[in-house]
């Protein structure tokens, strides 16, 4: 519920920001989504594949799985797999303490998880006549969960779909 109300704040200071640069805050637009940096690289995730974002909770390590996964977090009556996702995709954090990143929390087609990232910068919305199909550098590790990309202030907005994440079969075994 509190995350939640997190999630309002970003859209009521989005609403503000709108308000203070001229933009109505009656604008139509095609897509929202969650800002948010892992590694220093800015990303998009959909805002209908984000449930919320949360404090780093604490949280239950787990014995016998990769590095990557955290543990488990009891989040209202839940168990939430917690996952780092700088370590996964060999991205190293810009932040070293963990008090300070944030999860996003995905619950999505029977999957709820959280990904820790560094941090997150709010609520974007794009129009479609801003999207581009134009994929991020193969080179890339978030490659895989990318789906294109929002051109926007004369910045790329990649996109970056949590639904591909938990498609991905080394995601999906995080056992040794």
């Amino acid at each position: 519920m509190a995350s939640r109300g997190f999630i309002e704040l970003l859209r009521l200071a989005d609403l503000a920001r709108a308000r203070k640069s001229g933009r109505r805050g009656g604008q139509a637009f095609d897509w929202q989504g969650v800002v948010f940096e892992v590694g220093g690289q800015r990303l998009v995730a959909p805002m209908g594949q984000v449930s919320e974002i949360l404090s780093m909770p604490e949280y239950t390590t787990l014995p016998l799985v990769k590095p990557w996964m955290l543990g488990i977090a009891n989040i209202r009556g839940r168990l939430l797999p917690l996952t780092d996702l700088s370590h996964f995709l060999q991205v190293p954090s810009r932040l070293t303490q963990m008090s300070h990143r944030k999860i996003i929390v995905i619950d999505y087609d029977d999957n709820f998880s959280g990904l820790l990232v560094d941090q997150v910068l709010g609520i974007e919305q794009f129009t479609k006549e801003q999207y581009r199909p134009e994929a991020i550098d193969q080179e890339s590790p978030f490659a895989p969960y990318n789906h294109g990309k929002f051109f926007k202030n004369e910045q790329d907005w990649y996109v970056f779909m949590p639904s591909l994440l938990v498609q991905d079969p080394q995601y999906a075994d995080a056992a040794i």
